[in-house]
């Protein structure tokens, strides 16, 4: 063999290794561990896995990871996890050291999971983590002859039980990079195609509206009008402020004023003046006069807060595309339904998934928002919250859209998911928001973000 062919063999053969250990996600990678160790760990009894002291391993550039087992009462797990550096402070005598420390999380991308039944040993399922989002991953179950896949978005299935047409023990030493070549067709990888410049005009936003909160002041059915006088939410009449509030740059406005102050931030830029608020007042359901609901709708508005955001958004829509659009035609309505199931107490349920004029059950807001994010990464959300109602007099209970928020999630440069939300005028995280909100619905319409942000 010629010296030069020779080289060339090594050079394919150097490339092929690395792109089995770099794959598109950029991920470590554990297959050539896995083959080292498979014989002692993967298919061992339980009792002799309980002798196995955990070791530390190097892949073939040089990355580190360790092999562990871990017992609970119904499960053992086989992991095999990447090594991480961790930033910690130690405290001693002589004051305060920050150093950094090895980790091995079992859920850190690149991490990979046998889990099998601690009574028969039989091989229940192969995790891969790969995701900055130790709730984001895939799983391989082997079910009789196939093996089935799934993919898991903070304990709810985008994907389950697709078949794929390889052996379960395929997975015991895949790289992930073979997985993707697997599934490339028949997962929903483009979830995790993730490129963090895209969220740019969001963090704008969050940044411009987090500095501007001092200045905002609850006052109840407050709003500004398209040319900046303050007015009430209800009917769009002139309200007075206080001189000291004037004085200091204060915006006195309620939750309905707030979403108006940031839509319109998006809206002046492009049209030179602020929103209207009498079409934002226009009805977008159409309500049964009977039961309890319609006799009580009769007397009050139950779809404030769901009329609103529908309309700012569908007006926002038309300043940005020119055309004037109403609701019905604008398609604002966020009303996707990735999910088939979820992981719950009592094992897999049926996940409930939009149901209009109500939206989504809190509870699936957060990987309903990853997915959002994911496939719409220039859009953040208006929420119109549905509560239930159960009034002190013992009168029947009824259900009302009484409360509001924007909703902007994010991928940072990291690629990990965030998502800040603002009610009131205030700032918080979303589980915050979601434990604020126990057992409601949320209504979300899109509202496309823009770096061009200068709200009043």
């Amino acid at each position: 063999m010629k010296r030069s062919h020779f080289f060339l063999i090594l050079f394919l053969l150097s490339i092929f290794s690395l792109s089995a250990q770099n794959n598109k996600f950029r991920i470590p990678d554990s297959s050539v561990i896995r083959k080292t160790v498979a014989e002692n760990w993967f298919e061992e009894p339980l009792s002799a896995l309980r002798n196995n002291r955990t070791e530390l391993r190097t892949n073939s550039i040089g990355q580190v990871f360790q092999v562990k087992m871990e017992e609970t009462r119904d499960i053992f797990s086989i992991i095999v996890s990447p090594e991480t550096k961790v930033a910690v402070d130690l405290y001693t005598q002589d004051g305060v050291q920050h150093k950094m420390v090895d980790e091995y999380p079992v859920d850190a991308p690149g991490s990979w999971i046998l889990n099998r039944d601690s009574v028969t040993g039989k091989a229940l399922n192969i995790r891969f983590y790969f995701a900055r989002d130790s709730e984001v991953f895939v799983q391989f179950s082997p079910a009789g002859k196939k093996t089935l896949a799934d993919f898991v978005i903070d304990g709810c299935f985008v994907s389950r039980g697709v078949p794929v047409g390889v052996d379960f023990d395929f997975f015991y030493t895949a790289s992930f990079a073979q997985v993707l070549d697997l599934t490339e067709k028949s997962l929903p990888w483009h979830y995790a195609d993730i490129h963090p410049e895209q969220y740019h005009g969001n963090l704008v936003m969050i940044g411009v509206i987090r500095k501007n909160l001092e200045r905002i002041k609850y006052e109840k059915n407050a709003t500004y009008d398209a040319y900046d006088k303050p007015v009430y939410v209800s009917d769009g009449k002139e309200r007075k402020v206080e001189k000291s509030d004037v004085h200091n740059d204060i915006l006195t406005m309620d939750d309905l004023g707030f979403l108006k102050w940031i839509v319109d931030g998006l809206v002046k830029p492009l049209a030179g003046s602020s929103l209207h608020t009498d079409p934002l007042r226009r009805a977008t359901t159409v309500q049964n006069p009977i039961g309890t609901q319609g006799i009580r709708g009769a007397k009050e508005s139950l779809f404030r807060s769901l009329d609103w955001t529908r309309n700012l958004a569908s007006a926002k829509l038309s300043i940005q595309a020119r055309k004037n659009y109403l609701y019905e035609q604008s398609g604002v309505d966020v009303k996707i339904e990735p999910f088939s199931s979820e992981i719950s107490e009592k094992g897999i349920a049926q996940v409930a998934g939009y149901i209009k004029d109500s939206g989504y059950e809190i509870k699936y807001l957060k990987p309903l928002l990853y997915v959002l994010a994911s496939s719409e990464p220039t859009y953040f959300y208006l929420a119109a919250i549905r509560r239930t109602v159960h009034p002190a007099d013992g009168s029947p209970e009824f259900k009302i859209f009484d409360s509001s928020a924007a909703i902007i999630p994010y991928f940072d440069k990291d690629g990990q998911f965030g998502c800040t939300v603002f009610e009131n005028g205030k700032e918080m995280s979303l589980a915050q928001f979601t434990k604020k909100y126990p057992d409601s619905f949320v209504h979300l319409t899109r509202v496309l973000s823009s770096d061009l942000f200068a709200p009043l």
